[in-house]
């Protein structure tokens, strides 16, 4: 049986004020970080992927030679690709012990969290809205938590060279330039489409919302393309045969990327 999706929709808060005639209202005082309370099982994890459906495209053709041209597709259904993220974590939390647990959360709003880079403020994170209390009250010791990360074609190797982008978050790559390799028929080789994820995954103390440690994964396969494909390998597949190739990165590479963050 999978494990239970907690979907959190969040609502924007709205900051209602009155200003005093001819008289500026004194800025609010601070409050102070309430104490936390809450019991924590060091063996409870909660893991949260804000990785979303959209998919980054990057096509090199003869014609622009090494310079990409950038586009986005969106993967259906909704949150497949966060499922596979959270199944990937639940498995290797719990491959480091019979006793570990699991909850598992996604959020239906994610237009709300913005650039990934903006949900730590000082170390700490900074979920808007009620998610990181829920988070918090679900007794976990500790936070997994993947967003999209901005990383260099070169980490992942399977991908072409000289790509002039920056990888975030699951893509693909159609390169359609000239190949230098050639085929057993003496012809150049056929272009290249790669899909890749380009994440990072972030491990929280959930008693102080603090960062302890942090792993990057940028990685890439390069999918088989017929001889009778080659003008426009993209079409050529479905939409589930691309979803499905994002999701094998995802379950083949994201648990040896966590495994070192959740040791015990």
């Amino acid at each position: 049986m999978k494990p239970l999706l907690y979907v959190l929709a969040l609502l924007p808060a709205l900051a209602l004020g009155q200003s005093v005639k001819n008289k500026p209202a004194p800025p609010p005082a601070p409050t102070p970080a309430a104490e936390d309370k809450t019991p924590r099982d060091p063996n409870k994890f909660a893991a949260l992927s804000l990785l979303g459906d959209s998919v980054q495209l990057i096509h090199l053709t003869p014609a622009r030679g090494d310079t990409p041209q950038s586009g986005e597709w969106t993967a259906t259904p909704a949150g497949g690709l966060d499922n596979a993220v959270l199944q990937a974590l639940n498995e290797a939390v719990k491959a480091g012990g019979d006793k570990r647990e699991v909850k598992l959360y996604t959020s239906s709003t994610r237009s709300l969290f913005g650039d990934p880079a903006n949900l730590f403020v000082d170390g700490r994170l900074a979920l808007p809205g009620k998610l990181g209390d829920a988070v918090r009250q679900s007794g976990a010791a500790k936070l997994l938590l993947v967003t999209r990360s901005r990383q260099e074609p070169a980490l992942a190797n399977a991908l072409p060279a000289r790509i002039l982008a920056t990888l975030e978050g699951p893509g693909f790559v159609l390169d359609q330039r000239p190949s230098a390799q050639i085929g057993f028929d003496g012809q150049q080789g056929q272009p290249v489409f790669a899909p890749y994820v380009s994440i990072r995954v972030a491990l929280i103390d959930l008693s102080d919302l603090k960062l302890r440690r942090e792993q990057s994964l940028a990685v890439a396969s390069r999918l088989p393309v017929a001889a009778e494909a080659g003008a426009n390998p993209w079409a050529a597949t479905t939409a589930e045969q691309r979803v499905k190739a994002l999701e094998a990165l995802i379950e083949a590479e994201l648990p040896k990327a966590v495994a070192g963050l959740v040791a015990p």
